[in-house]
């Protein structure tokens, strides 16, 4: 008598589930589907656990729904021993937690995961190129993120895959981020027109990680690009004029007065990061070049996203 040898279960923790979590975990529970003993996990902090109404419970019942076991912890008021103790039981982490824990916060998930002896591990990278950008570009959590990749490659005891993704491609159009201004029909260059910028949406880079997290031979130790777009900056003054309808104002910021706005505005998130991105390097790349380009998978540009969604 044959007797079948079953497969070990791979146990997935996604950290978070804001604004691309979710996503990630949509996308990862969908492929669970195909690929049999695999669990998938969502850490969430104590109050978003026990959500008995609203956005939260919501949230939580459709995660719920979809098979996902939800744990308890607290990414910035843990310590590293504390965080190991969590992440121990499973076999990859991937890191949707964003910044909002502050300076320190990603160090201290990757020691944590590194000290679990966790197998794989997709650090919160989801941004630009920081390899290129590399010190000393006015934001200091990108310092943080280069410093992340530092500690990543100087080990060998875990997988690491980093997924590159450019801005969400919502905040390029944010009045706060100061490049579109419908009310003035304004479009603003950063540093040079000839400047570009990637941008993906949080669906598609879910669905993306999702596609890279189980592409066969698997990726390991390296940086994946994706893009749902990369424009210039005198291509999106276009993409606006055409969507708008009509001429347009168009005025370049170039690196003096992107300095000189974050002297004299230091407490500006914005200021900052409009001179971090009027750079050539390190915020964009040929989407021809990505991932899901050489696989055939669409993705959303900013004309198909200004289509669905407007500017507001």
């Amino acid at each position: 008598m044959t007797h079948l040898i079953e497969k070990p279960t791979q146990r997935i923790l996604v950290l978070g589930a804001g604004e691309l979590g979710i996503q990630v975990l949509r996308a990862m529970s969908q492929q669970a589907r195909r690929h049999s003993q695999t669990q998938i996990s969502v850490l969430l902090r104590p109050d978003a656990t026990s959500a008995v109404s609203g956005a939260r419970k919501t949230r939580l019942d459709e995660l719920t729904a979809a098979g996902i076991h939800v744990i308890e912890g607290d990414l910035q008021n843990q310590t590293v021993d504390e965080l190991s103790q969590l992440f121990r039981p499973f076999d990859a982490v991937i890191n949707c937690s964003g910044f909002v824990g502050g300076p320190g916060t990603q160090i201290k998930i990757t020691r944590a995961v590194l000290n679990a002896g966790v197998a794989r591990y997709f650090p919160w990278q989801f941004g630009v190129d920081y390899d290129v950008v590399g010190k000393g570009s006015g934001q200091q959590v990108w310092d943080e993120q280069l410093e992340v990749r530092l500690l990543l490659r100087a080990q060998r005891e875990m997988e690491w895959v980093i997924v590159s993704t450019g801005i969400f491609t919502s905040y390029l159009f944010e009045p706060g981020f100061g490049v579109v201004n419908e009310k003035a029909r304004t479009v603003y260059g950063l540093g040079n027109w000839q400047y570009a910028v990637t941008l993906t949406t949080p669906e598609d880079i879910g669905m993306l990680t999702a596609e890279i997290f189980f592409h066969q031979p698997r990726f390991r130790d390296q940086v994946v690009y994706i893009a749902g777009d990369t424009l210039t900056y005198g291509e999106i003054a276009d993409l606006m004029q055409s969507h708008w309808g009509g001429e347009i104002h168009r005025e370049l910021l170039d690196k003096a007065r992107l300095v000189n706005d974050v002297r004299h505005h230091p407490e500006s998130v914005a200021a900052k990061y409009r001179l971090a991105f009027g750079r050539s390097d390190g915020v964009a790349w040929n989407k021809a070049d990505t991932f899901n380009a050489r696989q055939g998978i669409n993705t959303m540009t900013a004309r198909e996203w200004l289509a669905e969604n407007g500017v507001g």
